[in-house]
This record gives C-alpha cells, sequence and structure tokens, in this order.
C-alpha cells in the first residue's frame, strides 16, 4: 500500500509537468502532443475513479531488445551476447523489472529455415544463443517472457532476411511450420510464458499471409498450434495469443482465443488515439469473465495522430519516440500502464522499448534526420547509457513505480583485480556487487578521482604513464544513484618501455687462444635493469646476440685462437626493453705457444724417449706427439700427453724416425708443431 501511494503522488506530479514541457514541444507535434496527453489523463482519471490503489504482485518485464530476433546473425557477433545482451539484461533489472520479453520469432528456431538459406549449422547457433540468453535470466532470479510470431523489417536490423522466405509458403505450410517454431522455443528454451499470437493484423503483412487478418484466420493458426502442443505434449509453459487494442475487432479476438485452452489472453498497447486505452479496460474485463489471466507483452505510447493511423509505416512511427521532449508522455503513459496492470491484476507487462529508459536525443540536433538515420543514433545513445548505468527521467521514473523510493545502496565491491597491464594501460576485473534491486553500474576511481562510470566488467583505463603506480577503488551504484562504500585500493604498476641507459666502459679484461674476458659499467633504469645481452661478430657491423648475463662481466669460452672478434653489450629492462648497443671493442686471440727443446734423452733399438720444454701460456690441456718414418708421412701416434716427457716403445732397431709435438689448447685447438726431431735407432745386438 504505501508503495502504491508513492506512485499516485508521482503519476500526479508527472501529469502536472506535461504542460511545463509542452511549451518545449517542437511546433510539428504539438497537436500529437496534446492530444495524447488528453488520452493519458483522461485513462489515468478513469482508473483513480475504480481503483482502490492495492498493488499486486504483476511481473514487471520490459523488452530485452537486444535479443530480439529480427536481428538475425547480428546475435551470433563475437562477444556480442557478453558485451550487448548481458549488459542491457544487468539494467533492465536495475529497474525493479523481474522478467524480460524476448522476441524468438518464426523462422529462427525452425529447422528447415535453415536448408533454405543454405547454412543448416545456424540452427544450432541460435538455440544455444537463447538457451544462453534464458540461462542467464534464470540465474539472476527473472522471469523470461516469449513472443513467437513473426519478424519484420525494422531499420537497424537484417530481419528483413525473412521476407523472402515467407513468400514461398502458402497459408497451410505457414502454420504448420509457425507451430513447430513455437513447438522448438516451449521445448528447447522454456520460457515461462510463451505468446503465440499478438497482432495478427501485423503478421498478416508481415508474414504475407492475409488470412490471419480475421478472428477466423487468426483461430486457424492458433488451433494449429495449440494441436501442435498438444501432440508434442508441451505442458512445461504458460502459453498465450491476443490481439491489439486498436484493431476493430479487437474484443472479437480476445472473446474467441479465451474460449481455448490456452493460460493467459494477451494484449498489445501502442495507439492511444480514440478508444484504444479504454479498450484495454474491456479487453480485460473479458478475459477476467473468462477464468484467464492477462498479459501485456508489448506496449508503448505511438507518437501519431488520429489523421495518420493506418497510413504511417512502423520505421517513421518508432522514430518518433527517439527525442527527449517526449519523456513527459512516455512517464505519464508508463504509471497509467502500470496502474492498469495492478487494477486488472495482469499477469505480467512488458514496456516495449526500455531503451527510453536510458537515452534519448536532442531534437535540436537530430530533428531534421531521417528514421533511417534516427533509429540507429538512439540504440547507439542508449547502448553508450547502458555502458555507464545511466538512466533517464524515464527511467528513474519507471524504477520509482516498480519499487518505490529506494535508500539501501548496493554491496561494497571487493577489491579489484588486474585483468591486464601494459605501458599505458590497465584492464580491471572485479566481482560483481549485489544490491535489494539491482546494481546499475560501478564508480571507478585512480588515485582517488572518480575517472569512469562503466556498467560491466572488465573497466580499461588507458593513456597512462609507463612505469608508475597507480591505485585504483571502486563503488557500485544502482539505479536510484545509492552509492556503496569504496572498495580496498588496488596499485598498479604500469610496465616501463623507457630503454635502460647504455653500457658504457666495455673493455677487454683478457684473451687467451680461446676465450675472451669482457667487462662494462652497469646501466640504469627506472623501471630496473634486469641484464645484459652481448654481442659478438668478426667485425663491428656483423655483430649478433651470443648470450644473456646479469651481471657485468662475461667470458666468451668459444674463441677460436689467432682470430680477430668485435664485442659489444646492450643493457635491458623487465619487459625486455633494450638499449642501443655499447661502442664495440676489439681483439685478436693469441696463437696456442708450441713447446720447445724438443730432444731425445735415451735411443735403444726398441724403444726412443723424448723431452721438451712446456709451452708458455693458459688454457693449455696437454699435447700430442707426431711420428713418422720419413719427414712426410707424420702421424699422430699419442693424442695427450700431460707431460714434457714421452717414451715411444713402437720402434724397431735400425731405422730412423721423425717427431714432432703439438700443444693442445681448450676445445681441442693445437699450436703449430716444433721443429722436426730426427732419431736413429741401433742395430738389434744379442
Amino acid at each position: 500500500m504505501k508503495r502504491a501511494l508513492c506512485i499516485r503522488t508521482l503519476s500526479l506530479s508527472l501529469m502536472g509537468a506535461m504542460g511545463m514541457f509542452a511549451q518545449s514541444v517542437p511546433q510539428t507535434y504539438q497537436a500529437i502532443y496534446n492530444n495524447m496527453t488528453t488520452q493519458i489523463s483522461a485513462f489515468q482519471a478513469t482508473l483513480n475513479q475504480s481503483w482502490n490503489k492495492s498493488a499486486y504482485s504483476v511481473v514487471w518485464a520490459p523488452h530485452l531488445s537486444s535479443a530480439e530476433s529480427d536481428q538475425f546473425t547480428t546475435l551470433l557477433g563475437s562477444n556480442y551476447f557478453n558485451q550487448t545482451v548481458l549488459l542491457e539484461l544487468q539494467e533492465i533489472q536495475a529497474t525493479g523489472a523481474k522478467a524480460v520479453t524476448v522476441h524468438i520469432n518464426f523462422p529462427v528456431l525452425y529447422q528447415p529455415f535453415y536448408t533454405y538459406t543454405n547454412n543448416p549449422s545456424q540452427y544450432q547457433q541460435f538455440v544455444s544463443f537463447y538457451q544462453q540468453v534464458v540461462s542467464a535470466v534464470h540465474s539472476r532470479g527473472m522471469k523470461l517472457v516469449v513472443e513467437a510470431t513473426v519478424s519484420e523489417a525494422l531499420d537497424g536490423t537484417n530481419g528483413s532476411a525473412f521476407a523472402p522466405y515467407y513468400q514461398t509458403l502458402d497459408w497451410n505450410d505457414y502454420m504448420a511450420f509457425r507451430a513447430q517454431n513455437a513447438v522448438n522455443i516451449a521445448q528447447l528454451i522454456q520460457p515461462d510464458y510463451l505468446s503465440l499470437i499478438c497482432e495478427p493484423d501485423s503478421e498478416s503483412v508481415n508474414g504475407y499471409q492475409p488470412n490471419e487478418d480475421s478472428p477466423q484466420g487468426a483461430m486457424q493458426l492458433l488451433q494449429t498450434i495449440l494441436t501442435a502442443f498438444q501432440q508434442a505434449n508441451v505442458t512445461n509453459v504458460t502459453i498465450g495469443a491476443g490481439a491489439g487494442s486498436w484493431i476493430p475487432s479487437f474484443t472479437t479476438y480476445i472473446q474467441d482465443f479465451s474460449t481455448t485452452s490456452l493460460n493467459y489472453i494477451d494484449m498489445h498497447v501502442y495507439p492511444v488515439n480514440n478508444s484504444d486505452l479504454t479498450n484495454v479496460l474491456a479487453g480485460a474485463s473479458i478475459i477476467q469473465q473468462s477464468g484467464k489471466m492477462i498479459g501485456v507483452s508489448e506496449a508503448w505510447a505511438n507518437k501519431i495522430s488520429n489523421s495518420e493511423l493506418g497510413t504511417l509505416d512502423i520505421n517513421t512511427v518508432d522514430s518518433r519516440d527517439v527525442f527527449s521532449f517526449w519523456a513527459p508522455i512516455d512517464t505519464a503513459f508508463l504509471q497509467a500502464m502500470v496502474d492498469c496492470a495492478e487494477y486488472e491484476k495482469f499477469a505480467f507487462f512488458s514496456p516495449s522499448y526500455p531503451q527510453y529508459f536510458a537515452a534519448y536525443l536532442d531534437y535540436t540536433t537530430y530533428g531534421t534526420e531521417t528514421p533511417s538515420e534516427l533509429l540507429p543514433a538512439a540504440s547507439d545513445a542508449a547502448g553508450a547509457a547502458n555502458q555507464t548505468g545511466t538512466f533517464n527521467s524515464t527511467g528513474l521514473a519507471f524504477t520509482t513505480m516498480l519499487v518505490g523510493v529506494d535508500k539501501t545502496p548496493p554491496s561494497t565491491p571487493a577489491l579489484p583485480s588486474i585483468s591486464t597491464v601494459s605501458s599505458t594501460g590497465v584492464t580491471l576485473a572485479w566481482t560483481p556487487s549485489t544490491d535489494n534491486v539491482g546494481v546499475a553500474g560501478y564508480n571507478v576511481y585512480r588515485n582517488g578521482v572518480l575517472i569512469s562510470k562503466t556498467a560491466n566488467s572488465p573497466f580499461a583505463d588507458s593513456g597512462l604513464t609507463p612505469g608508475i603506480t597507480y591505485t585504483y577503488n571502486l563503488s557500485a551504484f544502482d539505479a536510484q544513484g545509492n552509492v556503496s562504500q569504496q572498495s580496498g585500493a588496488l596499485e598498479v604498476l604500469t610496465i616501463d618501455t623507457t630503454p635502460p641507459t647504455v653500457p658504457t666502459n666495455l673493455k677487454i679484461t683478457g684473451a687467451v687462444p680461446t676465450s675472451v674476458s669482457l667487462s662494462w659499467s652497469p646501466s640504469t633504469s627506472p623501471g630496473g635493469v634486469s641484464g645484459y645481452r652481448v654481442l659478438k661478430g668478426s667485425s663491428a657491423s656483423t655483430l649478433s646476440i651470443i648470450s644473456n648475463v646479469t651481471g657485468t662481466t662475461f667470458t666468451d669460452s668459444y674463441a677460436t685462437p689467432s682470430t680477430t672478434y668485435y664485442y659489444a653489450v646492450e643493457s635491458f629492462n623487465p619487459i625486455g626493453v633494450s638499449s642501443a648497443p655499447s661502442a664495440p671493442v676489439n681483439t685478436v686471440t693469441p696463437a696456442i705457444a708450441p713447446p720447445t727443446a724438443l730432444k731425445t734423452t735415451a735411443v735403444a733399438s726398441t724403444s726412443i724417449s723424448l723431452s721438451w720444454k712446456a709451452a708458455t701460456g693458459s688454457g693449455n690441456t696437454g699435447y700430442r706427439i707426431l711420428k713418422g718414418t720419413s719427414p712426410s708421412s707424420l702421424q699422430i701416434v699419442k693424442s695427450s700427453v700431460s707431460g714434457t716427457t714421452y717414451t715411444d716403445t713402437g720402434v724397431g732397431p735400425n731405422l730412423t724416425y721423425y717427431y714432432e709435438i703439438e700443444t693442445v689448447g681448450n676445445m681441442g685447438y693445437t699450436s703449430v708443431p716444433t721443429p722436426m726431431l730426427t732419431v736413429a735407432t741401433p742395430k738389434y745386438v744379442h
């Protein structure tokens, strides 16, 4: 009761405001505005006279327009579900709505259609998409209302792809296929409410089936669908059908449908001209007498004059909704329908265009644009507002209608986490907050300053300075502006892309035949120096990296004796950004020194003993012995001798032998040989 009284006060104040706003209404629309004001005010007055202001638990179910099947393959876009559908669902929940309405029109879930389009895999893609939708809705504790009629070609959508297919169907095929589409929805998607027929007049045009534009034809289609449901044993979905309140035979449709096995009768409310609004009350009375539930799966106030009824195309009519001067009209219409829903005890009520809860367009800026320009611009404006969790006056008023004045803030967000970080940006992620109605969005603070409002996680902050620490906090807010406490602070260090300084004082500290030792002075960097890359080449222009080191010294153990080498060093930071190379240095590795003073120390007929002086220099591992019976036939007879003596027992008497000794260095490199030594063995003596 308290909420109902609050709504009454809001309604009266908004109705009073309509006169004030009307002065800024463009002259082109002044007569329409005045007529709508009169019609809505009269309807509200009728309700106020009859209703005792008691609340009723209506399921409020604004349209989830981002999931409408008229958009066809747009729905299958990469990340579309996560970035668009879930975002709009969150914002609808923030109004206090406990359900959403989605169109899943024929033939989107009719599998043979995809044989016609030559793309059979798309059928399962659409099944999966809508199963995602119902799962997301139910996981939030909300209900799903589905309309299963036919698509219409709206500007900004690709629904026109269906029209050629409709034109291939005769009436009997059309009814059978429409029925199967509805059965598939019931079995595969399992919505809470499923409207089978909603606007017979519109469907007859959009589906190219003139038979439906009569109570008899609509009943034939409905009976076909109900029979298909019975044959498929579909009993898990609450089903309904209905008509628009503007149809001349509106009450006939309502009466006829009320005689069937439907659970509820659906009414659409768009024009508010003439008796269109009072027809809703008449229809509700018929439905109640039949014992059925009442549903309104589409409702919005068309901005149209009496003389334009039946003459304007839907895109032109819809394009008038986009302007902000209509806000008082939209609010008053919603208030009247919310009151009507509670008065007549509707099962559910579905505002058709919740994008106008988020944003309108300014007439001064957009007033000269065409419908094909206005509708996408309005969609973009609503999408931008959803991204920031923003509601306009109509959205705030609707929220108050549903939940009254809410003073409870959302829960405090948990500490955000780093999703990604770069040199100039960071992406934050966080666990969603909770709210007694619904979270609309989050305030993002950097270093204590509000930098953005965003409706979803993750959030990307850009334009930062490399190598700097930033602090981030979050607070959550709801549609009525209640703000939570701020989260804990998250510190983020951006990646430093500034190269370290070039290493200096590179010098060669030692060179032996098979290795070269280097040292240099350390580099500096704001983000730290992780190490150094040593470059080597045969010339200053052919340097390439041979090693990464963390210190400021390095020994190249892969050198060749008597070879010229060039070296340079560059530093790098923790993410691998390198400095320029240092100025190169070069050296020539020394040759391996040979042993000296090779001589014989003993000669016998079966052995020869040799000695020599050790080679100078470091890095020597030993000596090898070369021998032959002629100066040109020396071969290695001992590959490794550690000392400076050797006895050759592989000789015979009365023969001449020739010897050389080589120094063996690291990696197997050898020196030049000693001067050749000639030795003759004596004859063998008994």
